[in-house]
């Protein structure tokens, strides 16, 4: 294959609501343009996906269920490529690669006290090309951490690549467990803001037996109790300049229940409360590292949250839009990601942004695993 001819990519990843594996084809041409296509989400079985849970909480150490976990998601990505491209007619021979960034079990990002940061995603790659028969690249996110970056969020150059070419401020909103923001310019730069859907999704499973709030729909029967959202909005990381990254091991039910203990309020309207935290964090993170933001594009399983996406445009003083009303698939973003990073390593360009996560210096990202 020359330069000169359209590769094709496809990009999966398991994210932080642990909700699904999501997968997306991209196509980029020879003038470095990129093109979504065929997409979609295959759910987890069940005892997987409560497993991947448990894994991501602090304290769940266990080695040996650590290692057959790696192994049993590699198999079920490797299994559901292979199915995803029967179910939309692509033959394998017309990808170029793959790319998966699996399952992030714990993100420590650098510190003081410590001398080392660390991130860890599981779903082994070398499962992925025995039973795709193609060429993955995987482990993206530890090489800009061993440059002195914080291995997240990578996103924003490619939001840059997508949504770039527009004449107004904008800034670029992906929710999913976590938040992060990209602001768009010649040179993007980012960080996550806080909790996106994994509070709420949390405290929804526990009080009403649903892995989500559909649509916003329970959070609308409760009211914000304002005095613990203030009280949430205190929270160290959020004062923080970035760059910044954090994740489930951070914002999680044990996390908040301390701040329970000073409020009354019925679980309805925690959940109101956790949708205007989640608010008031992007849109206070926006008025400060962008303030001349005139629109919000809103993508990840977020968007479809009306409650959040009206607490957002109440709170955010910029035009809030969901990423179709600019041509893209708000849950294809992510997924296309890795198709894109995959192709900056086998190109040996460089896939981080320092102006985002800190590292020292630009690096190709990723491991490449033959087929």
């Amino acid at each position: 294959m020359t330069a000169q001819t359209t590769q094709r990519y496809l990009g999966c990843i398991s994210g932080t609501s642990v909700d699904g594996l999501d997968i997306a084809l991209i196509e980029i041409d020879p003038d470095n343009r990129i093109s979504i296509g065929s997409a979609g989400t295959t759910d987890f079985p069940p005892a997987l996906q409560e497993t991947l849970l448990a894994l991501g909480q602090p304290g769940a150490d266990d080695l040996d269920l650590l290692g057959r976990s790696d192994a049993a998601l590699g198999a079920f990505i490797g299994h559901a490529l292979v199915q995803f491209m029967d179910a939309h007619d692509i033959d394998p021979s017309s990808i170029t690669a793959i790319g998966s960034h699996g399952q992030t079990v714990r993100h420590r990002p650098p510190e003081p006290a410590h001398d080392y940061g660390f991130t860890s995603q599981i779903g082994d790659p070398n499962y992925i090309a025995e039973i795709t028969g193609l060429t993955t690249v995987a482990d993206f996110r530890r090489r800009d951490m061993a440059a002195g970056g914080q291995g997240a969020p990578l996103v924003p150059p490619f939001h840059q690549v997508l949504f770039g070419n527009t004449e107004q401020p904008t800034v670029v909103l992906n929710i999913g467990g976590i938040s992060n923001i990209s602001i768009l310019g010649e040179t993007p730069r980012g960080f996550d803001t806080g909790p996106g859907n994994g509070l709420m999704d949390a405290w929804c499973a526990l009080h009403t037996g649903d892995n989500y709030d559909q649509d916003g729909r329970w959070s609308k029967t409760g009211n914000v109790d304002q005095h613990l959202l203030r009280a949430l909005l205190t929270d160290t990381y959020l004062a923080l300049p970035p760059p910044k990254s954090t994740g489930r091991e951070y914002f999680n039910l044990n996390w908040l229940t301390p701040h329970l203990e000073q409020t009354n309020a019925g679980p309805a309207d925690i959940q109101a409360t956790l949708v205007a935290f989640t608010a008031a964090c992007t849109a206070d993170a926006v008025a400060r590292w962008a303030p001349d933001t005139q629109a919000l594009v809103v993508c990840g399983g977020g968007r479809l949250n009306a409650a959040l996406m009206q607490a957002l445009t109440e709170r955010c003083d910029a035009n809030v839009v969901s990423s179709e009303a600019c041509g893209v698939g708000g849950d294809d973003i992510e997924a296309a990601l890795f198709g894109w990073l995959a192709h900056q390593r086998l190109q040996g360009l460089i896939g981080n942004e320092p102006a985002v996560t800190g590292a020292r210096h630009g690096t190709v990202l990723g491991a490449v695993y033959p087929a």
